[in-house]
């Protein structure tokens, strides 16, 4: 375990090396960008050896990356040293924020680090995946990891994420099979910091700000990192015998259609992965046959299960965007002055961060580069004649030139990816009212009185006619788009069209008041973080109405990830905007007082109800999913492994102390699990493997499909001078045999491999053979 405080220490050392970056250029900020100085370092040094690497100017090394910590560590010296009493200032007048966001820090990285050691496996649903891909990352020397299932070939997908973490496995130099785990333990400590900085920011920019500002920034960060749905609270209701066959058979949830069967009167569900069930809430029915596979992740789920996913990694750094955002909407004057040299630096950090979330995670691109349209919008709204023509003249701009910074900045990773994406499609079976409800019934409880409140404060301007036209505008024309296109692919009817608008009628009112309270607050210019918080709520609710209405087409042909992804986003924003609508509560119940004070308090009974029943899901999940802690504590992902297998661990051991970066190797072609474990564990990349996931990379089998023939030839083939040529075509280095090899081909070829090639490896079941130089 002492890899653990050592992967803690390197990260404070990161945070403190680019927090000097951060003081200087966001004075707009209270806490002056310290709680996300961490996740700021992490995308500064990644980006770096990436580039670097890319133009071939520095390989992607250990001592490298040490180097490049080490000079960012040095220039962070020499600005402290220059600036050391305003420094000494500063964390004098915010040492309580700073205290706060480090225990904070450090209670979610130990308590996620006791967690993974009594659930370590590397074994289920993506992570097989996952760690291919971070292997892939450290094993390489250059920025265009290869593909570990396809020699050769680059990585086609969104692998800065792996990168990353890659980076400080490298620097630490603890092995990846151990830093996985670790990296599942800094995400969501990166995330509760930010969460808890950019809330406290928003709101101790209020007048009346008092220590209230602590409270919601923390009551934001338990609705990003451990708040449930409320298909929690279901589970206990059903393992107590409570509910009928109707009602269950009307939540009509994939599992738990009937009452159970043994009613076990307890607080824990018994059923097998029963907590699995809160992230496949919304599939939609058919009778009983269910007709798509719809996910809707939130962010404790996904910490739990243990994907290390694009969606996962992205989520501090959505943090820092936003939090760039806040700064930038804050300091942007208007007109536009002559930009100093720490407001180009500024740009180019707001590029630097948009173009990694793309590269960490794609779908982040669209939803928070319009974020920052949305904003450079209102920016220009705020302070103009409130034309379209002119906001349009502004915004887009300015929009359009961060969105090509951010894309050149990362220009040779977007020029080599290919994606599966073929269109945009009408959804034609939306979400029941029912499973909205469990899924986003806390944040409707917390956003809709928020912004109904802010409502009731406007006034009738003279301009009321043309902002309510635009507050409809954006909240109907998404579904405007959906009818018209319902109509022309789907041959739908009236029918359909009048019973979607009674299922999005409600988001899209309050769209429309959203948007509304943005304008006018807006013009009002009272408070820039009460806009802000809206704007979150406003692109929270689209998200979740644009995925009810369409769905982008890729090799699955289902709404499947644009729900996963889109309400992925929508929670992060939601809960942010939670956060201030506290925040908001707060203040109109101590000025209130009649029927205003009694609906305050009735919001503030209702939420703190509904949150309760939502935090049951985070413990039960967790003890179940532990095994109540049965387990003897290990971070190891592979110690599954060394249990069934102790060859093939000691094999891969072996490999990545062995072979070199420029090294490929076969082994069994399969899919799930076990297949490709050897290649996937090492990241000394195979010929072939995982035809599905391939396919869903690549979205067609060109460059692959005669691989998984040439590789059975390898093995069976009784011909060496056909064994050589095979190969030498794709400059094979190793051949390894272990278990599955012997299940899926004849062994009688196995024998000529020890005429040919060098026997490096052997122990009871694994042999692995080299290439004679």
């Amino acid at each position: 375990m002492l890899e653990s405080i050592y992967w803690i220490f390197i990260i404070e050392v990161i945070g403190l090396a680019s927090f000097p970056l951060c003081f200087a250029l966001f004075p707009k900020l209270t806490d002056r960008g310290y709680t996300i100085s961490k996740t700021l370092g992490i995308v500064v040094i990644g980006y770096t050896s990436w580039i670097l690497s890319v133009l071939h100017v520095l390989p992607s090394v250990r001592l490298s990356l040490v180097i490049l910590a080490l000079i960012m560590l040095s220039l962070s010296i020499w600005y402290v040293l220059k600036h050391k009493q305003r420094l000494l200032n500063f964390f004098v007048s915010q040492r309580k924020i700073i205290i706060l966001s480090e225990i904070l820090f450090l209670l979610v990285i130990v308590a996620w680090t006791v967690y993974r050691s009594y659930d370590p496996s590397i074994n289920h649903t993506e992570q097989p995946m996952d760690f291919a891909f971070l292997n892939a990352s450290i094993h390489s020397d250059i920025g265009f990891p290869e593909d570990p299932w396809l020699a050769g070939h680059p990585i086609s997908y969104y692998y800065f994420g792996y990168w990353m973490m890659g980076v400080i496995s490298e620097i630490t130099g603890i092995t990846s099979n151990i830093s996985y785990n670790l990296s599942l333990s800094l995400i969501p400590a990166l995330l509760a910091t930010g969460v808890f900085g950019l809330v406290y920011n928003l709101t101790s920019s209020e007048k009346n700000f008092k220590q209230i500002s602590i409270i919601c920034g923390l009551t934001a960060t338990l609705l990003v990192s451990v708040t449930g749905n409320l298909e929690g609270i279901l589970e206990l209701m059903r393992t107590n015998g409570i509910g009928s066959s109707n009602y269950w058979g009307w939540i009509h949830i994939k599992g738990m259609e009937v009452p159970i069967s043994e009613v076990t009167q307890g607080w824990l569900p018994q059923e097998f992965w029963w907590w699995f069930r809160s992230s496949r809430v919304i599939n939609s029915f058919e009778g009983l046959e269910a007709i798509d596979f719809t996910i809707q992740e939130f962010p404790f789920f996904s910490f739990l299960l243990g994907d290390l996913h694009p969606h996962l990694m992205s989520l501090p750094f959505i943090i820092l965007f936003i939090s760039l955002c806040w700064h930038w909407f804050l300091s942007t004057s208007h007109p536009p002055n002559v930009l100093k040299t720490k407001e180009y630096i500024f740009i180019l950090l707001m590029g630097l961060s948009l173009g990694g979330l793309a590269f960490t995670n794609l779908w982040d691109l669209p939803t928070f580069w319009s974020l920052f349209l949305g904003l450079a919008a209102v920016k220009s709204y705020q302070y103009s004649d409130g034309r379209i023509r002119t906001i349009v003249r502004e915004a887009v701009p300015i929009s359009v030139a961060l969105l090509t910074l951010s894309i050149l900045l990362y220009v040779p990773y977007f020029l080599t990816f290919r994606g599966s994406v073929s269109g945009i499609l009408p959804v034609t079976v939306p979400t029941r009212p029912v499973h909205t409800f469990i899924v986003w019934g806390l944040f409707m409880i917390t956003i809709t009185p928020f912004l109904i409140g802010v409502f009731c404060e406007t006034t009738l301007r003279k301009d009321w006619r043309r902002t309510s036209m635009i507050g409809l505008a954006i909240g109907f024309i998404p579904y405007l788009i959906w009818a018209l296109l319902h109509l022309i692919v789907n041959t739908g009817n009236i029918t359909d069209l009048i019973i979607r608008l009674s299922l999005v009628f409600p988001f899209a009112i309050l769209i429309t008041i959203a948007v509304f309270n943005v304008l006018w607050l807006a013009r009002e210019k009272d408070s820039e973080s009460k806009l802000f918080a809206v704007i979150l709520s406003a692109m929270g609710l689209l998200l979740i109405m644009g995925s009810d209405l369409m769905f982008v087409r890729d090799s699955f042909n289902t709404r499947m990830n644009t729900v996963f992804k889109l309400y992925f986003q929508a929670w992060i924003l939601l809960a942010i905007a939670s956060g201030f609508a506290l925040y908001y509560w707060r203040s109109i119940r101590n000025s209130a007082s009649g029927w205003k004070l009694s609906l305050a308090k009735i919001w503030g009974v209702v939420f703190v109800v509904v949150w309760v029943a939502t935090l049951y899901y985070a413990p039960a999940a967790i003890v179940t999913k532990s095994e109540g802690f049965s387990n003897d504590p290990t971070l190891d992902g592979l110690d599954f492994l060394a249990k069934r297998s102790d060859a093939e661990y000691e094999a891969i051991t072996f490999l990545k102390g062995h072979a070199n970066s420029e090294s490929t190797m076969i082994e069994a072609v399969g899919e799930w699990f076990d297949y490709g474990l050897i290649s996937r564990s090492t990241g000394i990349p195979s010929v072939f493997n995982w035809h599905g996931h391939q396919l869903q990379w690549r979205g067609n089998s060109e460059s692959f499909k005669r691989r998984e023939f040439d590789i059975t030839r390898i093995y069976e083939t009784l011909n060496i001078a056909e064994a050589k040529e095979i190969l030498s075509k794709y400059d094979i280095n190793y051949v390894y045999i272990g278990p599955r090899e012997k299940e899926v081909y004849d062994i009688s070829g196995f024998k000529k491999f020890p005429t040919f090639m060098d026997e490096i490896f052997n122990r009871n079941e694994v042999k692995i053979y080299e290439s004679k130089r």
